[in-house]
């Protein structure tokens, strides 16, 4: 069986949980017997894709525009390999308008990981067009993988998908080996609680912030710390210096793995206030390095946390402050979490995932 998938996250997003996704796929399923994998791409800054090929000269150029460049070159060398090498499967690693042709006639298998857009967006002019491109997706492809019942059953109500079509995979989890609580180095010198990630709206990252005060101006050696998602933007540092808590909450980039197991590892907690998620797997992350969960209670996240987090209701800055003064002042609860936490994580597994997908692969092949 030849499987290909495309260039476009690999170009898009240096880190992130989607490139992640099919980075643990392709590696375990190009170690099959009798599978072939094509992943044609000319040029990307892409860590997991430097695991993949490993790294060249070309990833140490950096220049204004050649995230562009890259996608420009590597989209031309995928539209010419895809037309001149036979494949069973296509699976697009993203929603690319010239995806969409490039199946050959035959199966397309998509990956739906949220339906973020969808919900929050629809009547947002700038959405109109990846609205668009990504119900083609949804249309044209054999089969929809969904990572979370809660991703499924809004694909059936927001798109009319129908449920046949749909098979809930989940991810798994890359971070098994940080089990041991404060193994790893700390990055971190003082107390703190993290947040990862994008701060997006849904995010509910500014409510977050808000339940944050006065736990910060109590605990003055605390820090928030969040790390990823990029340098704070003027009007974050604005809302912090108004809360008067500029000075305790810190922005800590996220270049490799083991960085962000080690803000894992020494966290308090990890606090993921989303209002929605298609999976949430900053959640499964937390849980492999012994890190308490603090989560909301509805989408994807409570039903990946199951009973192992602390759960709030996103949309109530005071049941959130209260849940975070909960875990940090009770140290047998955080034990508890910790220990249902690393149970959870057993649930997740990228060799189940793999397999799970490959079996998906192969009924569309014979069918």
């Amino acid at each position: 069986m030849t499987i290909r998938y495309d260039y476009q996250i690999f170009c898009e997003q240096p880190y992130g949980g989607i490139s992640r996704y099919f980075y643990e796929l392709i590696q375990r399923l190009q170690q099959k017997p009798g599978v072939h994998i094509q992943l044609d791409i000319l040029s990307a800054d892409n860590i997991f894709l430097e695991q993949l090929r490993g790294k060249t000269a070309w990833n140490e150029v950096h220049f204004k525009g050649k995230k562009d460049l890259n996608r420009l070159l590597s989209n031309a060398y995928d539209s010419f390999a895809s037309r001149m090498q036979p494949f069973d499967i296509f699976h697009p690693t993203y929603y690319n308008k010239s995806s969409l042709s490039r199946s050959a006639g035959k199966p397309m298998v998509i990956t739906i990981h949220d339906m973020i857009d969808e919900r929050f967006h629809k009547e947002k002019k700038e959405f109109e067009h990846i609205l668009s491109v990504r119900a083609k997706h949804i249309q044209q492809a054999s089969k929809i993988i969904a990572v979370s019942q809660n991703t499924r059953k809004d694909l059936i109500e927001l798109c009319g998908v129908a449920p046949e079509k749909i098979e809930t995979i989940y991810h798994g989890n890359s971070f098994e080996k940080n089990i041991n609580r404060y193994s790893l180095s700390r990055l971190i010198q003082t107390d703190y609680i993290l947040y990862t990630g994008k701060r997006f709206a849904y995010k509910n990252f500014n409510r977050f912030v808000e339940s944050m005060v006065p736990v910060l101006k109590e605990r003055s050696s605390l820090q928030l710390v969040c790390a990823g998602g990029g340098p704070f933007k003027g009007s974050e540092m604005n809302m912090l210096k108004q809360w008067g808590i500029q000075q305790q909450v810190v922005y800590q980039p996220i270049q490799t793995d083991e960085v962000l197991a080690a803000l894992y590892n020494h966290a308090i907690a990890l606090v993921y206030p989303s209002l929605y998620e298609g999976f949430g797997l900053p959640i499964i992350e937390a849980f492999a390095c012994s890190c308490p969960v603090i989560t909301s209670v509805g989408s994807s996240t409570g039903e990946i946390a199951g009973d192992a987090a602390v759960l709030i209701d996103p949309n109530n800055s005071n049941d959130i402050t209260e849940k975070i003064w909960e875990v940090m002042n009770n140290s047998t609860l955080q034990t508890e979490m910790i220990q249902k936490g690393l149970v959870r994580a057993t649930h997740f597994n990228w060799d189940k995932t793999a397999q799970l997908t490959f079996e998906l692969y192969q009924s569309l092949v014979k069918a």
